[in-house]
């Protein structure tokens, strides 16, 4: 990323000036800090008081610049150099320079604080793994098991079935729509932070490395990833 920062400077020389017939531009910038553009811009030439004038004064000046760039971004790899250079002589009296410096390199950057403040909290959220229909499909057969005369069995059936009751009914037809991996329906959002591992959430909600592996790409985690972590139904 690239960062241009306009610079302008009046300068006053030892007379009236009528024209610059030289000028020329020398710069010694650095970073300092990691966070601060300083140097010294060295401006030197020759100019001529007045129109008629064959004699040319000879001026240099030395301005200080010093700079901070905002703290958002990580300078520790920047170029410095001059993008651009011009001058204006104001009312023969002064020297207006203008310089655009040009910072290079920067990478813009969110510090710990920042990025645990833009992440959503983490909350419980609850996932369903049964489809709709499926889910229809169940509370219609827990219904149909409430009365013997809603199961629409003949009475051989009821006979052959009379050891089963209703709850147990109901028991079995729920059983068989829950394989093990649809035994979880709450999960949790776990945010990564400093000194957090794979080994320690696993630890903390109690889950297996393959339980998390299904629901997560745990190829490079770092701080502030999002971590699905199953939740497995009492």
């Amino acid at each position: 990323m690239k960062q241009m920062i306009p610079f302008v400077k009046d300068i006053s020389l030892d007379s009236k000036i009528s024209e610059i017939t030289s000028i020329a531009l020398e710069h010694n910038l650095r970073m300092e800090n990691n966070d601060s553009v300083v140097g010294t811009f060295t401006i030197s030439g020759k100019y001529k008081m007045n129109d008629i004038s064959i004699n040319e004064e000879v001026f240099e000046k030395k301005i200080n610049f010093d700079i901070t760039l905002d703290d958002k971004y990580d300078a520790s790899k920047v170029t410095i150099d001059v993008d651009n250079f011009y001058y204006e002589i104001i009312n023969d009296e002064y020297l207006r320079v203008h310089i655009d410096v040009m910072v290079d390199n920067l990478v813009y950057y969110k510090d710990e604080k920042q990025i645990l403040q833009e992440i959503e909290k983490p909350e419980l959220i609850e996932i369903n793994d049964l489809k709709e229909e499926r889910k229809k499909d169940e509370e219609e057969n827990m219904k149909n098991s409430i009365t013997s005369d809603e199961l629409n069995v003949n009475e051989n059936e009821k006979r052959n079935d009379s050891s089963l009751n209703n709850a147990d009914i109901a028991k079995n037809l729920t059983s068989g729509f829950l394989s093990d991996e649809e035994r979880f329906s709450t999960y949790k959002v776990h945010i990564i932070r400093e000194s957090e591992t794979i080994e320690t959430v696993m630890e903390k909600y109690n889950v297996s490395k393959e339980e998390i592996e299904k629901y997560n790409n745990l190829d490079n985690v770092i701080l502030g990833t999002k971590i699905i972590v199953p939740l497995k139904n009492e």
